[in-house]
C-alpha cells in the first residue's frame, strides 16, 4: 500500500506539473511570438513612415533650390543667352544632369546637350507651367536607356508664370535612398506609383522595364501574389500585411510619399523577424524538462511524508477491526498527533475514536447492569398499576358529565360566528369596490401627470429654441452694424478712388497724346468708383431696414420668453397639485389596502375559531364515547401488567448476554 501510495502521488503531481508546464510554455509562446510579430509591425510601419518622410524631404528640398535658381533675376529675364551662362554652374554643384528652359508653349531648351525639344505633352511640365513644382515619375531615357528623375519648377515674374526650369537628376540617387531601407538583413524597400509601376527596387531592370504585376498577372500566374500587394496599395494607401512570394513569406508595411503619386513599400522577411523565437523554445523546453525533474521528486519525497503514517494508522485499524481497543502507544503515531498539518489531524482523531469507543464500551457495560436492576423494579411497578385502574374508573364519569355541557355550549357558539362571517364577508365586498375606484383614480392621475411631463419638456424645448432665434438675431444686429462700418469705409475709399482718377484725368490731359492711354484708365477708374459709392448707398439702404426688423424681431422675442416662462410656471403648479393629489389618492389606497388586510385576517380569523368550536363539539362527543372505551381499557391494562412483570424477566436475560459481548472487546 505504502509504495502504491507513493506512486499514485509522485504521477499525478509529474502528471500536473507536465501540463502545467506544457501549457505555460506553449503560452508563453503564443505570446512572445504575437509581441515579436506586433513589435515588427510597429517598427516595419515606423520605418516606412519616416522613409517615406526622408523621400518627401528630399525631393522637396530639392524642388525648394530650384524654385530658388528660377527666382533669380537671371532667370526670369527670359534671355537665353543670360540663363544659359547663370544655370551652367548650378548644374554640376547640385549634381543634375542638366537644366532646361521651357517656354510657355512647351519647348525645353537644354543647357549643356544644347537640344530644343517639345515637351508639352509631359505631365511634369504642364504642372510647372500651371504653377505647381513637382517631381516626374521615374523616366527610361531615350537617348541613355538610363534611370532619370525630372524636377520642374515655374519661373515667375511679376506674379505671372513665364515659363518652367526642368532639371534632370540620375534615377540612382532615388535608388540609393530606397537601398538603405529595408527590415534587417534580408527586407527591402520599393516604389510603386499610382498607375502600378515599379519607379524604385533594388532590382534595377524592373525599373528599366517598367514593370506592372498587375498586367503581368493576367498571363502569368507566378505574379498574382505581388499584383495583389500591389492593388492593396493602391486601394488602402497606408498599412501593413503579409503575402508569400516564391516560397518566403514576408511582411510589409506601405505609405504614401506626400507630393508625389508614389507609394513607399518596405518588407521583412519572417525568418529574419521570429528568428528569436526558436531559441526561446528551447530554452522554454529546458526549463519545462527541469521543472518536470523537480516535480518528480518533489512529489516522491511528498508521498513518502504522506504514505508513512497512513500506513501507521492503518496497522491501529487493523487492530480495532479485531476488537483490539487497548490504549494507543505507539511513540511515531504520539509524535505525528503533534504535527499541525491534515495528518496530524486524522493522527489526533485516530487516538480520540480509541479513546471514545474504549469509554463507551465502559459505559455500555454500566449500563447493562443498571438494566437488569432496573428489570426487578419494573416487576414492583407492574402490580401498583392495577391499584391505580379503579381510581381510573371513577375519574371516567365525571368527563362523560361534562362532555354533555360542552356539546351544547359549542353548538350555540356556531351560530353566532355564522352571523359574524355574513358581516365579514359584506364589508370585504365594499372595500374592494373602494380599492377599484382608487386604482382608476391613481391611473388618471398618472395620464395627467404624464401629459404635464410632456408639456413641462415641450416647454423647456421652446425656451431652448427661443434663447437660440433671439442669440441668432442679436448676433445679426451686430454683424449689420460691422458691415455698415465697412460700407462707410467703402464709400471713404470710392471717393478717394474718384479723386484720384480726376487727378489722373487732368495729369492725362496735361500729357496729351501720350496720356491718352492713361486718361482712358483713369476714366474706367472714375466709373469703377461711382459703381462702388451706387452699390455701397444700396447697401446702406438694406442695412438700414434690415437694422429696424432686427429690432423688432428682438421685441418680439423678449415678449415670447415672457410668455414662455410664465407657460412654464404654471404648468409647474398644475404638477404639484397633480403630486399632492397622487399623495393623497396613494394614502387613501392604502389605508383601503390595509381595511382589506384587516378584513381578511378576520375573516381567517372567524374560520380559525369556527374550526375550533366544530372541533370542541366533536371532541365533546367523542369524550362521551371515550369513556366507554376507557372502562374496557381499564381491564386491558390490568392485564397489560401482568405482561410487563414477564417483560422485565427477559430484560434481565437481555442485560445478562450484552454483558457477555462487551466482555469479548480488549479496553
Amino acid at each position: 500500500m505504502k509504495k502504491g501510495l507513493t506512486r499514485n502521488i509522485t504521477l499525478f503531481i509529474a502528471l500536473f506539473a507536465v501540463i502545467i508546464t506544457m501549457i505555460s510554455g506553449g503560452v508563453s509562446i503564443f505570446m512572445s511570438r504575437n509581441a515579436v510579430q506586433s513589435e515588427a509591425n510597429r517598427a516595419l510601419s515606423e520605418m516606412t513612415s519616416l522613409g517615406a518622410e526622408k523621400i518627401t524631404d528630399a525631393i522637396s528640398s530639392r524642388l525648394l533650390i530650384l524654385q530658388e535658381i528660377a527666382n533669380r533675376s537671371r532667370t526670369q529675364s527670359m534671355d537665353w543667352a543670360t540663363q544659359q551662362s547663370s544655370l551652367k554652374t548650378d548644374i554640376e554643384r547640385l549634381g543634375y544632369l542638366d537644366f532646361a528652359i521651357v517656354s510657355l508653349k512647351g519647348e525645353a531648351h537644354y543647357i549643356l546637350e544644347g537640344d530644343t525639344l517639345d515637351l508639352s505633352d509631359r505631365t511634369y511640365v504642364q504642372k510647372a507651367l500651371a504653377g505647381e513644382a513637382n517631381a516626374s515619375d521615374v523616366l527610361i531615357s531615350k537617348k541613355t536607356n538610363t534611370a532619370v528623375l525630372m524636377y520642374a519648377v515655374p519661373i515667375t515674374n511679376n506674379g505671372k508664370v513665364v515659363g518652367a526650369l526642368i532639371a534632370r537628376r540620375d534615377g540612382n540617387a532615388l535608388f540609393e535612398i530606397t537601398d538603405e531601407m529595408g527590415y534587417g538583413n534580408d527586407g527591402y524597400a520599393y516604389i510603386i506609383n499610382s498607375d502600378g509601376v515599379t519607379v524604385a527596387h533594388p532590382n534595377r531592370d524592373l525599373v528599366m522595364q517598367q514593370f506592372k504585376p498587375i498586367e503581368a498577372a493576367k498571363t502569368d500566374e507566378t505574379f498574382e501574389p505581388v499584383a495583389k500587394v500591389f492593388q492593396k496599395v493602391l486601394d488602402e494607401k497606408s498599412g501593413i500585411s503579409q503575402y508569400t512570394y516564391k516560397g518566403v513569406p514576408l511582411l510589409y508595411a506601405f505609405e504614401p510619399i506626400e507630393g508625389t503619386t508614389w507609394y513607399l513599400i518596405n518588407t521583412a522577411t519572417e525568418d529574419e523577424v521570429f528568428a528569436g523565437s526558436g531559441k526561446l523554445v528551447k530554452t522554454l523546453l529546458t526549463i519545462s524538462i527541469v521543472i518536470v525533474l523537480l516535480a518528480i521528486i518533489v512529489s516522491w519525497g511528498l508521498g513518502l511524508s504522506i504514505a508513512r503514517p497512513i500506513v501507521r494508522m492503518t496497522n491501529i485499524v487493523n487492530k480495532q477491526a479485531s476488537l483490539d481497543f487497548i490504549k494507543i502507544e505507539d511513540p511515531v503515531l504520539v509524535r505525528l498527533s503533534h504535527r499541525k498539518d491534515e495528518i496530524g489531524l486524522m493522527t489526533t482523531s485516530l487516538f480520540e475514536m480509541s479513546d471514545n469507543v474504549r469509554a463507551l464500551l465502559e459505559n455500555v457495560s454500566n449500563t447493562a447492569e443498571q438494566v437488569s436492576a432496573t428489570s426487578e423494579e419494573l416487576t414492583a411497578t407492574s402490580n401498583q398499576s392495577a391499584t391505580a385502574s379503579g381510581e381510573v374508573a371513577e375519574t371516567i364519569n365525571d368527563i362523560a358529565q361534562s362532555a354533555g355541557s360542552q356539546a351544547e355550549y359549542t353548538s350555540e357558539a356556531a351560530g353566532q360566528l355564522k352571523s359574524l362571517s355574513d358581516e365579514i364577508r359584506n364589508n370585504m365586498q365594499q372595500v374592494e369596490r373602494m380599492a377599484v375606484n382608487t386604482q382608476m383614480i391613481r391611473a388618471m392621475i398618472d395620464d395627467g401627470l404624464s401629459v404635464i411631463s410632456q408639456l413641462s419638456h415641450q416647454a423647456a424645448k421652446n425656451n431652448e429654441a427661443s434663447e437660440v432665434a433671439f442669440n441668432s438675431i442679436i448676433r445679426t444686429n451686430e454683424s449689420t452694424a460691422k458691415i455698415s462700418d465697412a460700407s462707410q469705409m467703402i464709400t471713404s475709399i470710392s471717393e478717394q478712388t474718384n479723386l484720384l482718377a480726376l487727378n489722373a484725368s487732368i495729369e492725362a490731359a496735361r500729357a496729351g497724346e501720350h496720356g491718352r492711354g492713361f486718361a482712358v484708365v483713369a476714366e474706367e477708374i472714375r466709373k469703377l468708383a461711382e459703381q462702388s459709392r451706387s452699390t455701397t448707398a444700396t447697401i446702406d439702404q438694406m442695412l438700414s431696414s434690415l437694422n429696424v426688423d432686427a429690432k423688432t424681431a428682438v421685441n418680439r422675442m423678449q415678449e415670447s420668453e415672457e410668455l414662455v416662462k410664465e407657460q412654464a410656471n404654471n404648468i409647474e403648479v398644475v404638477k404639484k397639485t397633480f403630486e399632492e393629489i397622487t399623495s393623497a389618492v396613494i394614502n387613501s389606497e392604502e389605508i383601503v389596502l390595509s381595511v382589506g388586510d384587516s378584513s381578511e385576517r378576520m375573516e381567517g380569523l372567524k374560520a380559525q375559531v369556527s374550526d375550533r368550536i366544530v372541533s370542541l363539539s366533536s371532541l365533546a362527543e367523542e369524550n362521551a364515547a371515550s369513556t366507554e372505551e376507557a372502562s374496557a381499557s381499564v381491564e386491558e391494562q390490568t392485564a397489560s401488567a401482568i405482561e410487563i412483570a414477564s417483560a422485565s424477566e427477559d430484560l434481565a436475560k437481555m442485560a445478562q448476554g450484552l454483558q457477555e459481548m462487551i466482555s469479548k472487546f480488549k479496553i
